[in-house]
């Protein structure tokens, strides 16, 4: 039984012993079952950790991906990396119980890694400077850029070169990155290893500049003169464009101006010589007039420069100082007033058709009063015009000027009108009309309607036409009927006009006045503003 617990006593100082061993080793060692990352640190030293921790490091390496299946690889002893421990097994150790070792012997003690990594920089620099990806046959990254104008395309952008070449700063950068996080692999691409345009086709300001641009080009303006289409498009307007420094596009006005001017000359009819076939079926000459297609040349060319700054597409009629009917050689259309000075007679044409003509008295055969040729185009129309001269004022009830004071007109102070009548006893210009005759014109014509003067010797003719009694006093007649109401706002106005008419009564004669059969009317409106007043 002595031996027995001789033994036991033995066994227990023994482990006694061996417990307090190792409560003395792990005042100098790391416990048992510890780790760091993927370094076994358990019953090292200081030194002895350091240098399995720095184990860890000499098998790590960093793979660079690179362009075109292009890869490097970084091993850790190219460049001399290593952990800065700074007496760190001996933090660890002195963080341990060393009473507490044989818990350690089962339980696992896993450490966070938390040391500076160091490394030769000039190594690295070499080392990249040796790398596959910094060594192949090189693309040099370029710019996207706007391309020059393409006819149907207009202005394209090319788009970037990326190109291949490292920017090794970056690159260096990144590595050191990389080491720090302990990273397995980096894409250069991905990293911006590599050196970069400086503008991208998908920048906001290249993809506005060229749609600024494109606006200019995409221009298609059609103009349509008769039978005649002249289409400005995108390649016209480019030869006129210059692109500034800064971007912004000047216009060439001057050829611009030329544009319009080359329209101007071709399709303005003003003032221009024409040939017009007769009732007569004869053809006259005829250079005078202001009648035809007057382009407003200066407002057009102003118009047009906002028009292709707009982009404008479509069809465009240009400004006009003045319309004629239709485009061509014929521009005053099918209705139109045809007068023949040396036959002083006319005809109304309508859509083609002759629907009136009829015997007139034009100007006095004198320098200052006879009727000119030419082509003109009715100014207005206008009732109860008072046509005043230096030696005349009177009343007409249908009034068509077309030559500044010459005009078509109702004449009751006539009797007869054609032959030979105007050579002596001639108007002051005005081609004078029987009533009813002006009455018909005044409702086919309006402003704009052509009135064609020309002479054509061989058609004189010894025929007159004669405006009756009932037909002059219809002049009075229609001017009662149209009197109105009698109100105080147009007090003056009524009573001007009752006076005109009042006159144009005691002008007649007994025989004309007998015609008059609305006389008591006029004496009734007579009677009513003289009772306003």
């Amino acid at each position: 039984m002595k031996k027995c617990i001789l033994v036991l006593i033995s066994a227990v100082f023994g482990l006694a012993a061996l417990y307090f061993l190792f409560v003395l080793y792990f005042n100098s060692h790391i416990f048992p079952r510890t780790v760091i990352d993927d370094a076994n640190i358990s019953w090292c030293s200081e030194r002895g950790a350091s240098d399995k921790i720095n184990d860890i490091l000499e098998h790590y390496s960093l793979t660079l991906v690179a362009k075109d299946d292009v890869t490097d690889i970084l091993k850790g002893s190219d460049i001399s990396l290593e952990y800065v421990t700074d007496g760190y097994g001996s933090k660890v150790i002195s963080a341990q119980n060393p009473f507490a070792w044989p818990l350690h012997l089962f339980k696992k003690t896993v450490l966070e890694a938390d040391f500076e990594i160091v490394y030769d920089e000039e190594n690295l620099a070499d080392v990249i400077d040796g790398f596959s990806c910094v060594n192949v046959e090189q693309v040099q990254p370029e710019d996207a850029y706007i391309d020059e104008y393409v006819s149907g395309v207009g202005f394209a952008i090319v788009p970037e070169v990326i190109g291949n070449v490292i920017d090794k700063e970056a690159l260096k950068k990144r590595i050191g990155e990389a080491l720090l996080d302990m990273s397995d692999e980096i894409n250069l691409t991905e990293e911006h290893c590599y050196i970069e345009p400086n503008v991208y086709s998908n920048d906001e300001e290249i993809k506005e500049q060229a749609e600024y641009l494109n606006n200019f080009v995409k221009t298609n303006i059609t103009y349509q003169f008769g039978d005649d289409t002249i289409v400005l498009n995108g390649d016209m307007v480019y030869e006129w464009m210059t692109i500034k420094k800064n971007g912004k596009v000047r216009l060439d006005e001057d050829a611009i101006k030329a544009f319009v001017n080359s329209l101007g000359s071709k399709y303005d009819t003003i003032f221009r010589t024409r040939t017009f076939k007769t009732h007569y079926g004869n053809e006259v000459v005829i250079s005078e007039g202001d009648y035809g297609w007057w382009m407003n040349r200066s407002a057009e060319v102003t118009a047009l420069i906002e028009d292709i700054k707009n982009g404008a597409v479509g069809v465009r009629e240009p400004i006009y100082f003045q319309k004629a009917v239709k485009y061509g050689a014929k521009d005053y259309g099918n209705t139109y007033v045809e007068v023949n000075l040396t036959a002083q007679h006319l005809f109304v044409y309508k859509k083609g058709k002759m629907v009136l003509e009829s015997d007139f008295v034009s100007g006095k055969n004198t320098k200052d009063r006879k009727t000119p040729q030419g082509v003109y185009g009715i100014t207005y129309k206008e009732r109860d015009a008072t046509l005043i001269g230096e030696d005349y004022e009177t009343p007409v009830s249908y009034w068509m000027p077309f030559n500044g004071h010459i005009g078509l007109h109702d004449a009751i102070w006539r009797t007869k009108f054609g032959s030979n009548l105007y050579k002596n006893g001639g108007s002051h210009g005005c081609i004078n009309l029987p009533f009813h005759v002006a009455e018909k014109i005044y409702k086919i014509v309006e402003k704009g309607t052509a009135v064609i003067c020309y002479e054509l010797p061989g058609t004189e003719s010894t025929e007159t036409t004669t405006q009756g009694d009932e037909e002059i006093a219809d002049f009075v007649v229609d001017a009662i009927d149209r009197i109105g109401k009698i109100t105080k706002a147009d007090r003056d106005k009524i009573q001007l006009n009752l006076e005109r008419i009042r006159t144009s009564y005691k002008e007649l004669t007994p025989a004309q006045k007998k015609h008059v059969t609305n006389l008591d009317k006029l004496e009734e409106a007579e009677k009513a503003i003289k009772e306003l007043k």
